[in-house]
Parts: C-alpha cells; sequence; structure tokens
C-alpha cells in the first residue's frame, strides 16, 4: 500500500496500521519526520523494520535539506517516479 504524507505530526497508530512492504512517500512539511534529528526513536525503528521511506527530491531542494541531513535508507525519488507511484499502485492512503 503507498502512503502519502504531506503533515505533521503523525499519529503512532499511523505506524501500527501499516504492513510489511508498505511504501510511505513524505511530502511538504512532512519530510522533516525524516531529518536525522527531529524523528522520533520508535517511528525510525518500526519504519525502518519493514516500510520503504521515500521523499521527493523537489520537497528536499524547497526545504534546502541535503541527502545527508535524511536518515539512512530514505529514498530519494524525482516527480516522474511520485508519478508512477500514485498511478500503478491500486491502494493509496493519504494523511494531512
Amino acid at each position: 500500500m503507498l502512503h502519502i504524507i504531506n503533515s505533521l505530526p503523525l499519529s503512532p497508530l499511523f505506524i501500527e496500521n501499516t504492513h510489511s512492504g508498505d511504501t510511505i512517500i513524505f511530502t511538504d512539511d512532512a519530510i522533516l519526520a525524516v531529518k536525522q534529528s527531529n524523528t522520533i526513536e520508535s517511528l525510525t525503528q518500526k519504519a525502518f523494520s519493514h516500510i520503504n521511506l521515500c521523499v521527493r527530491k523537489t520537497d528536499l531542494m524547497l526545504k534546502n535539506i541535503s541527502k545527508s541531513d535524511l536518515l539512512r535508507g530514505v529514498t530519494i525519488i524525482d516527480e516522474t517516479q511520485f508519478q508512477y507511484a500514485t498511478t500503478e499502485e491500486c491502494v493509496i492512503k493519504s494523511y494531512n
């Protein structure tokens, strides 16, 4: 399942309701959730155990965040990859 998150804070229930292999794309202000210094430990531990974390390159550039500022394992995707993900996934949940 594809989850698109564009704002914070995230509910702890959100992570508990994800499944192995799910993909989360953080956009807009939500990209701050995957910065090394701003991430809740439980989110990091649970997320990396079974979820694919992604951020849009455009959002990183707008917020002036570099790849080295991100948690290890976060994938940076471009607009083409974002559009592909949103059209190929059969179920999308967005959280605002």
